[in-house]
């Protein structure tokens, strides 16, 4: 039988959780991710996650916030630049993946008034040579897996485990040679009109 877009969301949003535990690799993440959404009938969908927990299998995205569509929760943000500056805060929409490409420029994502479509959010990161901060809401959680190799640094200053209901997020990417910031709100943010 022919799946839907819907049901390749719905079996990307469960291998995003998977990986989100370690229960499989990124680089299982990304071929299972092109197979589901190259997959044509259910029978293409079902291996995808055959070798999951049950309970793990079965389980939906937490519902996206209030007043968004389905296909903005579906369809990835991507945003490119080079040596540029990109910046998202105050009200905007975050789909459940957001790839980002700014090499040598300076990013900014501020998630605490974002509209969350995912009870996973998958962020994408090329940033080498740049700068990146993501501020997320208070109580989130994120799993970082970014290659920060020659002379890049990381500094995430929030819990890498899941801790449901909170907002969790799964960074990969690289910042090789620049550097990533992953935090809460800071009492001098709006002191000092920093973003993030």
């Amino acid at each position: 039988m022919r799946c839907a877009d819907a049901d390749r969301e719905r079996v990307a949003g469960v291998l995003r959780e998977a990986a989100a535990a370690g229960r499989i690799t990124l680089e299982e993440l990304d071929e299972r991710l092109d197979a589901a959404f190259a997959a044509r009938t259910y029978g293409d969908l079902e291996p995808l996650t055959a070798d999951l927990p049950e309970q793990e299998a079965e389980t939906e995205p937490l519902a996206p916030s209030a007043g968004v569509a389905p296909e903005e929760a579906s369809r990835p943000l991507v945003l490119k630049s080079s040596a540029g500056t990109i910046v998202r805060r105050g009200e905007w929409v975050a789909p459940r993946r957001i790839e980002v490409t700014n090499p040598m420029g300076s990013t900014v994502l501020d998630f605490r008034s974002a509209s969350l479509s995912s009870g996973t959010t998958e962020v994408a990161l090329t940033s080498s040579w740049g700068e990146a901060r993501l501020v997320l809401p208070d109580g989130a959680t994120a799993d970082v897996r970014v290659d920060a190799s020659w002379w890049g640094s990381i500094d995430s200053r929030v819990p890498a485990n899941p801790d449901r209901p909170n907002p969790h997020f799964v960074i990969t990417g690289e910042v090789k040679g620049g550097n990533l910031k992953i935090r809460y709100k800071s009492r001098f943010d709006d002191m000092f009109g920093l973003h993030g």
